[in-house]
This record gives structure tokens, C-alpha cells and sequence, in this order.
């Protein structure tokens, strides 16, 4: 297998979420600097209205960790090689969040721990957490789905739909006041990268060995 033929094959693909993500961690980095970590938080959050509350709501569930399992089984049903992929990105991707919210970061705590009683805007059905902040699984789950079912599509308006997607997913965490974007932003690139290994090192494979049982399918035959 070669790596650099791979790498070349994902280029159409990876480099849109390459820009996309580099843009938003140059801007999440500037923010940063500029601001300082609790002050940034507020110039995020310091615009709001009903229809982006209703929106973020929702858009943030889709880097729940349910959502990877899910997905998984449906894979199942069109490509094995993709559900092996996506499955095997998103167990390393999980392992490597867990470990460093958990064991490395364990004492990072999230905006609402900062702020007092009303001085975050308040999102109705949004239940604030207060610890294990660093980074954010849904930011690293957002981009590692988003990544390979673009890989998959193989279409440029898909590519596009799945980069902005996975950026609203990661964005909607600092909106909502679970994440400080910091933790957005390191969440999706360790997405980004165990996608890309997933993609590079079963997916890429399969695709190179069409006889290879992992293009068959669960059902139907």
C-alpha cells in the first residue's frame, strides 16, 4: 500500500477540511490571544438570537456519541470497508478524547464554572456542564464523520456540505457555552487526523483491492 498514493487520493477531499479547519483555529487562536480564555468566551457568546439558539441546538446533537454507532451499523448495509474505517476513527478517536478529558485535562472545567448564574445567555433545553472540558468529544466526533462520509460521497458539493457541517458542529459547542473554543478546536483535529488514518490505512486500502472481502456488504448481497 502506498501512503503517498493514498494521501493523493484524499487530497480532493481532505483539503476543503484542511482550510476549513485551519481557518477557524487561526481565528480561534487570534480570539484567544486577543481576549484571554474567559473573555473570549464572552465575545463569542455575545451574539444570540432565537433562531441560531433553535439551530445550534440541534446541529450539536449530530457530534453526540451515540450518532458514530449508529452510523456504523448503517455502513454495514452499503461497504464494510467503510463501516471498519469510520468504526475503528471512532474508537481511537473516543480513547484518545476520554483519555485526555479524563486523566491528562481532568481538571479542566467548562464556561459555566466560570461564569456566575446568568452571566451566560441561557438556551432552553440546553443543560450546562461544569467539568471535563478539554477538548470536546463532539468536535472530534463532528469532524470524523463528517470527513469520511465525504470520503465516501466523493462528490465536491458533498465535500463542501460536510466541511461547513462538521465546522457548525464543533462552533455549536462555544455557542451553546459547553466548550471554550480551545477545546473546538483541538476536539477537531484529532478528528480530522484519526479520520484521515481510517480512511488512508482500511478505507484507501479496500478501494485499491477490489477483490478484498471488505467491499462486500451485510445486506443486501
Amino acid at each position: 500500500m502506498s501512503i503517498r498514493k493514498a494521501l493523493k487520493d484524499a487530497k480532493p477531499v481532505a483539503l476543503p477540511f484542511l482550510v476549513g479547519l485551519s481557518v477557524y483555529s487561526l481565528l480561534g487562536a487570534c480570539v484567544f490571544y486577543w481576549f484571554g480564555k474567559e473573555d473570549a468566551h464572552l465575545f463569542l457568546n455575545s451574539y444570540h438570537n432565537p433562531y441560531l439558539d433553535i439551530a445550534f441546538k440541534y446541529i450539536t446533537h449530530i457530534g453526540h456519541g451515540m450518532v458514530p454507532i449508529v452510523v456504523f451499523h448503517l455502513l454495514l448495509l452499503v461497504r464494510y470497508s467503510w463501516a471498519l474505517g469510520f468504526g475503528v476513527s471512532s474508537l481511537f478517536m473516543g480513547f484518545v478524547v476520554q483519555t485526555l478529558k479524563r486523566s491528562v485535562f481532568a481538571g479542566d472545567h467548562r464556561p459555566a464554572m466560570f461564569f456566575p448564574e446568568g452571566g451566560l445567555p441561557v438556551i432552553d433545553g440546553v443543560d450546562l456542564m461544569m467539568n471535563h472540558s478539554f477538548p470536546s468529544g463532539h468536535s472530534a466526533t463532528g469532524f470524523c464523520l463528517c470527513l469520511m462520509l465525504a470520503f465516501f460521497a466523493r462528490q465536491k458539493w458533498a465535500t463542501y456540505f460536510f466541511m461547513v457541517l462538521a465546522l457548525l458542529i464543533a462552533f455549536s459547542r462555544v455557542y451553546i457555552s459547553q466548550h471554550f473554543i480551545q477545546d473546538t478546536v483541538v476536539g477537531s483535529w484529532i478528528g480530522f487526523i484519526l479520520a484521515m488514518l481510517g480512511y488512508i490505512f482500511i478505507v484507501h486500502y479496500a478501494e485499491q483491492n477490489p477483490t478484498s472481502k471488505l467491499n462486500r456488504r451485510l445486506w443486501p448481497s
